[in-house]
């Protein structure tokens, strides 16, 4: 629904009321005054003035109390009717109340548009002449000018003023509609969506049976149709994805080009005067001779309209509105629909925008909780697995140090429990990773970390960090996890019994190294530690592995500050 004050303008009923009141208490005083030169029919005249005077008091006092009133479509044709009665009960065409009229083509041309305003200067005209022709007196009296001028006069201002009406009509309405696509446009719908509402809200505007959107996507090379349909509520606009040869047919016309067809003519749109297929060159502004290709057979429509949809300067579909039996397109509308897709479109890119970073956020967000679920969840209990076996063999071959690894054992789990609740924290409170899971800084934790695991491992793991770690906490953590995973590689792949960790702040960079004292292999075959990579790539820097000349393994990974 378009916003009703303005689609309807500033002429409100109160003030149509109010200047008919008017209008008929002048009517009324000019008649007291001289009632010889105002009518031939006193009694007549009174009687008309004051039925009509009761009925403006009526219509006044609902609007004013804003209550239910008569259609505006009857209450222009109902001042046209008072208006005939009293030129009738008057003087015919030299009646003073002749100008009345051009009060009930103003009410019908300003609130209903061109056509309205149209069909009531006929009517008046024809009216006030077959009055005037009725009671036209003989001759010598008969003022053969007087009768000629005034009918002639109401019919040609009539259209003037049918014509302003219509436009301003028409202004407001696009107004009211462009407004409304502002409204439609909020990310939160999503492409398809906010597509499907432009369309019907356009549908809808031109009274059409059919909207078709054809757009080309360069994502998947394709062509997606959007369809919304009169008589089918259940198409509301979803892209479809059509092949190529179809796309090829409805994007047949040139990239500039714009037709309208079944437009009306607008001084003979009443009688039905329909013009063909016009064409038009959107960039020059300039009508072109006849089209080269005629779009109705292919739509199986007489009226349609058809703009090309463009962006940042290039053309990427093109918008058809179909009517069978109406015909609603006007040559100005290319350029209100132009208008619309011009503002529309930029607001559509934003939403895609939008939908592609929040697809890639959450992509993002899913790879780091699968890395975070691999380094703080699936190695712990890894570790717990060896020092259960550990136990077993220990158990069969009747040893006394069960206990203590025991213990161990209590410890690794406490430890692997505290993570994850720490870890499950980060997941259920915005803006845990930045209160500080590592509250004392990088170094103190990943020290702690490297004891816990020289006892629950037997490697002895030594921390070097020469330099002070000035990184904030999201940093710290994702560093903390790589330290994790590289000793736990160090563990699982190689039989080094000391490490080493060596953090260093150079240049605005971090430097974190991991060294083992035993190699993989004695050919060094080449190896990239996935997680590490993947958790330094998402920080803007880089890993790799180097073998120094004594056989050390060393992951290095440097991260920008």
């Amino acid at each position: 629904m378009l916003t009703d004050p303005l689609r309807r303008g500033a002429i409100d009923e109160r003030m149509i009321a109010a200047m008919r009141l008017m209008l008929v208490l002048l009517a009324l005083l000019s008649t007291y005054i001289d009632p010889a030169e105002t009518t031939h029919y006193v009694a007549a005249t009174y009687a008309v003035l004051a039925f009509y005077l009761a009925y403006s008091i009526a219509l006044l006092t609902l609007a004013v109390r804003r209550r239910l009133t008569i259609p505006t479509t009857v209450a222009y044709w109902a001042d046209v009717g008072w208006y005939i009665l009293l030129i009738g009960s008057s003087k015919g065409t030299n009646s003073i109340f002749f100008f009345f009229l051009f009060f009930a083509i103003l009410v019908a041309s300003f609130q209903s548009g061109f056509t309205s305003g149209m069909r009531v200067t006929l009517v008046a005209t024809v009216l006030f002449t077959g009055i005037g022709f009725a009671m036209a007196p003989d001759e010598p009296e008969f003022e053969r000018n007087s009768f000629l001028l005034r009918p002639t006069s109401l019919f040609v201002l009539g259209y003037m003023i049918a014509c302003w009406g219509g436009a301003e009509t028409m202004f407001r309405r696009r107004l009211a509609m462009l407004k409304d696509v502002s409204l439609l446009t909020n990310p939160r719908f999503g492409v398809d969506r906010t597509f499907g509402a432009l369309m019907e809200r356009l549908r809808a505007f031109y009274e059409a049976d059919m909207g078709m959107l054809v757009m080309a996507e360069p994502s998947s090379g394709g062509y997606t149709l959007r369809r919304v349909n009169r008589q089918r509520p259940e198409t509301d606009g979803r892209a479809e994805v059509i092949p190529e040869e179809v796309a090829r047919v409805l994007l047949a016309l040139p990239a500039t080009q714009a037709q309208v067809s079944g437009s009306l003519s607008r001084l003979w749109g009443w009688f039905g005067a329909i013009k063909r297929v016009q064409t038009y060159n959107i960039v020059t502004r300039e009508r072109l001779p006849e089209p080269q290709q005629d779009m109705r057979e292919l739509l199986a429509a007489e009226a349609y309209i058809t703009v090309p949809v463009r962006y940042r300067g290039a053309t990427v579909g093109r918008l058809y509105l179909t009517a069978a039996h109406r015909y609603p397109f006007e040559a100005s509308d290319v350029d209100f629909l132009l208008q619309v897709l011009e503002h529309t479109m930029p607001t559509i890119d934003n939403i895609r925008l939008v939908d592609r970073l929040a697809s890639d956020a959450a992509e993002e967000e899913r790879r780091r909780i699968g890395r975070d679920l691999h380094d703080s969840v699936i190695q712990p209990y890894i570790g717990l697995q060896m020092g259960l076996v550990a136990v077993q063999k220990k158990l069969a071959t009747q040893s006394h140090a069960v206990p203590e690894d025991l213990e161990h054992l209590l410890a690794l789990t406490n430890a692997g429990i505290a993570d994850l609740r720490h870890y499950m924290g980060e997941l259920r409170e915005k803006g845990a990773r930045d209160s500080g899971l590592l509250p004392e800084g990088l170094l103190p934790a990943v020290q702690r970390f490297t004891k816990k695991f020289a006892e629950a491992t037997g490697i002895a793991v030594h921390v070097e960090a020469k330099t002070a770690l000035p990184v904030h906490d999201r940093l710290a953590a994702e560093v903390f996890q790589m330290v994790a995973e590289g000793l736990s590689n160090v563990r699982r792949h190689t039989r080094s019994v000391q490490a080493t960790v060596t953090l260093t702040c150079c240049d605005q960079h971090l430097r974190l190294s991991i060294a083992n004292d035993v190699a993989t292999d004695s050919v060094h075959t080449p190896f990239t530690p996935r997680s590490i990579t993947e958790r330094a790539t998402a920080l803007g820097g880089c890993a790799h592995v180097e073998w120094p000349e004594h056989g050390e393994t060393v992951i290095v990974v440097d991260i920008p500050l």
